[in-house]
């Protein structure tokens, strides 16, 4: 899958496209296929840093805090959601350096995807 990422801190010549393997969710966690992602202040912000070029606690980072799209999966223990359903994303990359909504999907913890109202489009 397509996923943007980035390994250093700096100005978004720092992003890169990169293809990195479909992940299977975990107990307790929920994987979504992105149909919209936003750009959230922190998710700047991390990638600029305090200074260029500094080194990330992880070999790169998927930003994208919010998002929303398609319940592909679910792990044990997850009942809120179900495969298909349309989903919001919340604090998607929170504290989980491969789980931001820039990309074609992610695996978060259940706690932070909700369904999305029947009559709001993906474009709300």
């Amino acid at each position: 899958m397509k996923s943007i990422v980035y390994s250093q801190t700096g100005d978004p010549s720092v992003l890169q496209l990169v293809d990195r393997p479909v992940t299977e969710p975990g107990a307790g966690e929920v994987r979504v296929r992105i149909v919209v992602s936003g750009v959230n202040p922190t998710d700047w912000k991390s990638r600029r840093g305090s200074a260029p070029g500094q080194a990330l606690a992880f070999e790169d980072v998927v930003p994208g805090q919010d998002g929303a799209g398609i319940v592909e999966a679910i792990g044990a223990g997850v009942q809120h959601v179900s495969v298909g359903d349309r989903a919001w994303l919340a604090l998607a990359a929170y504290q989980r350096a491969n789980s931001g909504s820039a990309q074609e999907q992610t695996v978060l913890p259940a706690e932070r995807v909700f369904l999305l109202p029947a009559d709001a489009s993906f474009d709300q």
